[in-house]
């Protein structure tokens, strides 16, 4: 029976075609410490125009801004440390994570150089201004 970190090893290039970028990994960490953080609950309430479209009104409070930083500093810490501990468990983690919350995000991506092996260069894709000029509810 296969370990599940051979499973994912043969399935990488299915998940993450031109491998794990770092755009991959930077969507991962801002997944984890910000996007599914105390935002999310913010994020979850009911639309408003005005809010939106009103520059001048405040969308959060001093003290939600300070809980989601806060949150987004720890869950940081935590990763760097795995890092340095075991950067294989730190990527095994970033990687599943991504999997799980991020591949409809845009991943950039892998730069002529890289492909000839010149190493992990990564370029990030244009916004995809046309998708989100459509939508009626802004997405992160």
């Amino acid at each position: 029976m296969k370990t599940p970190y051979e499973v994912l090893c043969e399935s990488m290039e299915e998940i993450f075609p031109g491998g794990f970028t770092l755009r991959d990994e930077a969507n991962a960490i801002v997944a984890l410490a910000f996007r599914n953080g105390p935002i999310e609950r913010l994020h979850a309430g009911e639309y408003s125009a005005e809010l939106i479209e009103n520059p001048n009104l405040s969308r959060i409070t001093d003290d939600e801004m300070k809980e989601i930083m806060l949150n987004a500093c720890e869950h940081v810490e935590k990763l760097l440390r795995l890092k340095r501990e075991d950067d294989g468990a730190y990527y095994l983690k970033l990687i599943e994570y991504n999997r799980m919350f991020c591949q409809k995000w845009e991943r950039g991506e892998v730069t002529k150089a890289a492909e000839a092996g010149a190493g992990p260069t990564v370029t990030h894709t244009p916004t995809e201004k046309k998708k989100r000029a459509k939508r009626t509810k802004p997405m992160p």
